[in-house]
C-alpha cells in the first residue's frame, strides 16, 4: 500500500514548523536555555505515541518517572537562568515548546507511515521536496525584493 500525499504534506508542514520555531526561538532564548528544552523531547514523545492511532505505546513507570524528572531539572535551570539571563523570554518559551510538540509529533507520524508501508522511500523524497519548494520561492521572493529595491534606489523606476 502507497502512503497518500496528503500525509506526506502533513508531515513535510509538521517538520517546517518545528525547524522554523526551533531556530526562530533563539532570538529570545540563548543557546543553553533552547538547548535544555529540546532535550525533554523525551517525555513529549512518549506521551504522544501513547495517544496517536496506530501506535498506542505503553512504557514502564519507571521510565515515565525518568522523564519526569527531567522535565523538573529543566524547569528549575529554566527558573535560574530567568533571573540572570536578559536574553530569557517567554515568546521564546512558547516558540520552543510549539517545537517540541511539533517534534514529538514528527517522530510519531513517521512511525506511523513507515508501520503502513514498510518499503517505501516515498516518505524521504516527499518530505524534502516540499521543503526544497519552499526554500526556493523564499529565495525567489527575497531575490525579486532586492531587484526592486536596487530598481527604486537607482531612479530606473521613478513611475512607481
Amino acid at each position: 500500500m502507497v502512503n497518500p500525499w496528503k500525509t506526506y504534506v502533513k508531515l513535510s508542514a509538521v517538520l517546517m514548523g518545528s525547524h522554523d520555531l526551533t531556530k526562530g526561538s533563539l532570538a529570545f532564548l540563548n543557546y543553553p536555555v533552547q538547548l535544555m528544552f529540546k532535550s525533554t523531547k523525551v517525555l513529549l514523545v512518549m506521551v504522544m505515541g501513547a495517544f496517536i492511532p496506530g501506535l498506542r505505546r505503553k512504557y514502564p513507570a519507571h521510565e515515565y518517572v525518568s522523564a519526569i524528572l527531567l522535565v523538573l531539572g529543566l524547569i528549575l535551570f529554566t527558573l535560574a537562568d530567568a533571573q540572570t539571563s536578559p536574553s530569557f523570554s517567554v515568546i521564546g518559551v512558547i516558540m520552543v515548546i510549539g517545537a517540541l510538540v511539533m517534534d514529538s509529533f514528527l517522530g510519531n507520524l513517521q512511525e506511523v507511515i513507515f508501520n503502513m508501508n514498510p518499503e517505501t522511500t516515498q516518505e524521504k523524497y516527499s518530505k524534502h521536496g516540499i521543503r526544497v519548494l519552499r526554500i526556493l520561492y523564499q529565495q525567489m521572493a527575497y531575490l525579486q525584493h532586492r531587484r526592486l529595491s536596487f530598481l527604486l534606489s537607482h531612479e530606473i523606476l521613478t513611475w512607481l
